[in-house]
């Protein structure tokens, strides 16, 4: 190429760049302000600062969806727990409202009780094991002076308060027969054993006793009519009996034969003791509730030997047997600490227990301790209720004594408490040797608080008989006046000795469900909190990221 071709190109390039230069919006080299830089430069910066833009985005892109499947894992997990503790929630709201504002727990502790047929607990109700058997106490009234009081040397009769004497006492429940209307017909079966350590005097020790055949014979032929009357007497005055006899405890207490009694054609009987009828199989039956269809009519007794009233007094409200067998209540009445009725077979007649107090016994056991009011056998003017107790009687007696006469098939016996505690001191003023103690005499239960049987306590009564001189007796009785309530007996029935075993079981059943039952109501309240505040706190964290995650793309590049 020559020299003028060379001049021709290069000028022909000059041109070139001129014309580029023309064709830039900034001729004269400034872009965006800014100067020294040539266009070159400014247009491969922009391209930088949009391949950068467009890679971050592309980067969060490619993170959004690299983590997208751990975040919906991630909610999952979230979703997952918030159910289970929404359905912890709802478990533990109706355990709440079930443990504080309902009756379910104790109603199926107390379901345990019900006496149904071939049950388990009806079982060991009809025969029991004999480590629960009970302890009959016996203290005989032995008259010291008897001879030199109706010779008139002494002014006063003593008696001495013997025993006791202590036997085993097992109850059993024969011909128990379950009806159709919840209710169980059975009669009790005791069996004795003597426990000569436990008692203060041997069986076949002598004392000298009312002769209580004659006695009661003396008040029964005032009553016949004439002729047999007259034909009584002269009998039973040619069987030279005495007012007062020397009998052993044996005798006095479980029978002796008796020319009396065999006389008294028509009963099949010829022997008599106190507490003969009490040992073996109970004359009487009874029908009590089964809980069945309603564990607060549970122990309630419903029929006495067929009947649902009673007829040894003059007024319904009397008669009526409505309270429990001593050996269980309703376990409902405890609740607000209510009276409980208990009839007496030995009375005919129910008589309440007052609450007294919360006690402790037994190595920490809790009880709730009731006790008979002092004027439960109050008369009349001093306990209106008692009016019927004495309205089939010639004469209301003082206070303390009741006429159960018609409840003995005529015998003059008016049961008391020992030693005519509370009773009117009329009664014993022409006695030495009777002392009232509440401790000793008062009758008390310590029941347990949810089951409601008898831990521990003393049902105390005392049998008396009442004199009526007429013919048979008034040349014989001179001195004792008539009307005279002579004290005989006197029984206190307290629980066994108990084994370790039987305390264990009643501090379970009194502090181990109470445990259970505190444990079950608390823990379902903290239940309750914990898992509502779970959820609260899960609802919030899963809102939060949620917004988070409402647009990715823009808070993948805004946190560049």
């Amino acid at each position: 190429m020559g020299k003028a071709d060379k001049e021709t190109n290069y000028n022909e390039n000059i041109r070139d760049e001129q014309a580029t230069k023309d064709s830039m919006p900034f001729p004269d080299g400034n872009v965006n302000g800014i100067s020294g830089r040539s266009p070159t430069k400014v247009l491969r910066h922009c391209n930088k600062e949009n391949v950068t833009q467009n890679q971050d985005i592309l980067n969060a892109v490619f993170e959004l969806s690299s983590t997208k499947e751990n975040d919906e894992a991630k909610e999952f997990g979230t979703l997952l727990l918030l159910g289970v503790m929404l359905l912890l929630f709802i478990i533990s709201i109706t355990g709440f409202f079930i443990m504080w504002f309902t009756e379910f727990y104790n109603d199926t502790m107390l379901s345990q009780l019900v006496l149904k047929n071939n049950s388990e607990i009806a079982k060991n109700w009809m025969d029991p094991n004999p480590k629960y058997d009970t302890l009959l106490k016996v203290h005989i009234f032995n008259y010291t002076n008897i001879d030199k009081y109706l010779n008139g040397i002494d002014e006063k009769l003593k008696v001495e308060d013997v025993g006791p004497l202590t036997y085993k006492e097992h109850t059993t429940k024969v011909n128990v027969v379950f009806n159709n209307n919840f209710t169980v017909t059975f009669r009790d079966h005791r069996s004795y054993k003597f426990l000569p350590e436990k008692s203060s005097c041997g069986e076949f020790e002598k004392f000298v006793l009312p002769n209580v055949p004659l006695i009661s014979a003396s008040t029964k032929i005032e009553k016949i009519n004439f002729i047999k009357k007259l034909l009584a007497v002269t009998t039973i005055n040619a069987l030279n009996e005495k007012p007062f006899r020397s009998l052993t405890a044996q005798e006095f207490l479980w029978g002796y034969r008796d020319r009396i009694v065999s006389m008294d054609i028509g009963t099949g009987s010829t022997h008599f003791g106190l507490l003969m009828n009490r040992n073996g199989t109970s004359v009487d039956s009874l029908q009590i509730n089964t809980g069945e269809d309603d564990i607060r009519k549970f122990s309630i007794i419903t029929q006495f030997n067929g009947h649902p009233l009673l007829d040894f007094w003059t007024d319904e409200e009397c008669n009526r047997i409505d309270g429990s067998d001593a050996s269980m209540f309703p376990p409902h009445i405890l609740d607000n600490k209510e009276d409980l009725q208990v009839f007496l077979q030995v009375l005919c007649r129910k008589i309440p227990l007052h609450f007294e107090k919360e006690v402790t016994i037994l190595n920490n056991i809790d009880a709730l301790r009731y006790r008979t009011p002092l004027n439960v056998f109050s008369n009349p003017k001093e306990n209106p209720g008692n009016a019927c107790y004495c309205h089939n009687t010639q004469l209301c007696l003082p206070s303390g004594i009741i006429n159960a006469t018609k409840c003995y098939n005529g015998a003059p016996i008016f049961p008391s408490f020992p030693h005519f505690f509370s009773g009117d001191p009329e009664i014993y003023k022409d006695f030495e040797g009777i002392h009232p103690s509440q401790e000793l005499h008062q009758t008390y239960a310590d029941i347990h608080p949810r089951f409601a049987f008898p831990i521990s306590g003393a049902s105390r009564i005392q049998i008396n008989i009442a004199v009526h001189k007429g013919q048979l007796l008034k040349r014989k009785l001179g001195r004792i006046k008539e009307g005279t309530v002579l004290p005989l007996i006197w029984i206190e029935i307290t629980s066994g000795d108990f084994t370790d075993e039987v305390i264990d079981n009643l501090y379970i059943s009194t502090f181990g469900l109470n445990a259970i039952q505190y444990a079950l109501k608390y823990g379902t309240l903290l239940a309750c909190i914990i898992s509502f505040a779970l959820i609260v706190a899960g609802f919030y964290n899963l809102t939060q990221k949620r917004r988070q995650h409402s647009n990715p793309i823009q808070n993948k590049i805004l946190e560049k």
